[in-house]
């Protein structure tokens, strides 16, 4: 069988997996802090990036920063580029916070229902959820037993 290995700093702490293949995908996750305006190693590629992949930059920022500091001629097709990478940044912070929130009204049922020893109808009446919402999370609340 193939090995998958985790690789770490610490040598000792390399482990081998044997796995088959297609049972594993061949993600690598990299880390990279881009830093903000004013810090001293905000320059290059970093702000590059950072102009590039904020969400809370609007396209018309972008473009006029990738023009300016990186002498970046904006073509039709790099406007379009530069437009949907704003909205693909701000679709994934707005699918992050609703996901955020649905954690936290599932929380908060499930606290309802052991602190107060409440069903799950009382909790989500207490919330005052819609009749649509409430399905949802009794559909959400199933998934987890």
């Amino acid at each position: 069988m193939p090995t998958k290995r985790s690789k770490s700093k610490d040598k000792d702490n390399e482990q081998r997996i044997w796995e088959a293949e297609e049972n594993y995908d061949l993600l690598t996750a990299i880390i990279i802090a881009l830093g903000k305006p004013g810090d001293e190693k905000y320059t290059g590629i970093l702000k590059l990036l950072e102009v590039l992949l904020s969400s809370k930059r609007p396209p018309e920022e972008k473009k006029r920063i990738l023009q300016q500091d990186f002498q970046i001629k904006m073509t039709y097709q790099l406007e379009s580029e530069v437009q949907t990478m704003c909205n693909l940044s701000k679709g994934i912070e707005e699918e992050a916070i609703h996901q955020g929130m649905q954690q936290a009204t599932l929380s908060s049922i499930r606290n309802l229902m052991i602190s107060l020893n409440m069903t799950e109808d009382q909790a989500m009446a207490a919330l005052q959820l819609s009749d649509t919402d409430k399905e949802k999370y009794r559909e959400l609340l199933l998934q987890e037993k």
